[in-house]
């Protein structure tokens, strides 16, 4: 089958394991995860990208195992945004974003023009164009999160995990990235992001919920106030306008 399917993945680290994950989106989907701080998210995704063992069940993109696909293949296969703060760079942005093309290719590798203009194109999309020749660790943390999600536009994987690609960024550059999703679904991409906002979840085609259970199903099914209210063990109240809970 094209697109990303997992069967009945599970993700875990130490004592930690989530339930059994099933799920299979096509070419196009965008996919967007929930979960209470703690419940496994970002071990999913890390899982989901091959970059921790599985304790059991598989991820495949386009019919391929991911573990066990060579790095370079893998980088074609499968782009992953980290969770903010975790990457550090003393060189400057531009070099950060083409980064992603270096990752398909077999290393050692030199930037081309077409790297460079590729990561200018990604930035310009983002609005940060001006960021390119500053050094990534002395800008702010909305700045860096701007910058990585432009290194996996540049990327153009099967599949892009991101991990709360919106965090810390104010609502203009929020609206950027979103926009940048639904562009790389347009071209064919699947798209699993996290996040901790319902009106950003409802943007998707598919939710996934991890915490005590998974549950997986359409945003309308899964994004009721009775269920957010059992997935974050609290009562929800939601802005009518723009989705954020409080």
């Amino acid at each position: 089958m094209k697109g990303l399917v997992l069967d009945t993945l599970v993700a875990g680290r130490r004592a930690f394991r989530l339930p059994p994950v099933s799920l299979s989106a096509l070419p196009g989907t965008k996919v967007a995860l929930l979960g209470p701080n703690g419940g496994g998210k970002t071990t999913l995704l890390k899982t989901v990208a091959g970059l921790i063992p599985a304790r059991g069940g598989s991820a495949a993109v386009d019919g391929r195992d991911i573990p066990s696909a060579r790095p370079a293949d893998r980088a074609a296969l499968v782009a992953f945004l980290p969770p903010p703060g975790e990457v550090e760079a003393a060189f400057p942005a531009e070099h950060v974003v083409a980064l992603g093309r270096l990752s398909r290719r077999a290393w050692p590798a030199d930037l081309t023009r077409e790297d460079r203009e590729a990561a200018s194109a990604a930035l310009d999309a983002l609005g940060i164009e001006a960021l390119a020749r500053r050094r990534f660790d002395r800008l702010s943390s909305g700045q860096r999160q701007l910058v990585l999600v432009a290194r996996t536009l540049v990327q153009d994987a099967r599949i892009c995990l991101l991990d709360e690609p919106s965090a810390t960024l104010d609502p203009a550059h929020r609206a950027r990235v979103f926009g940048a999703i639904d562009r790389l679904a347009a071209r064919g991409a699947v798209v699993l992001y996290s996040t901790h906002e319902p009106g950003e979840a409802r943007r998707a085609d598919t939710c996934v919920t991890v915490g005590e259970e998974v549950r997986v199903g359409p945003p309308a099914d899964l994004l009721t106030p009775e269920r957010l209210a059992r997935l974050y063990r609290a009562e929800l109240s939601s802005c009518p306008t723009c989705g954020r809970v409080g």
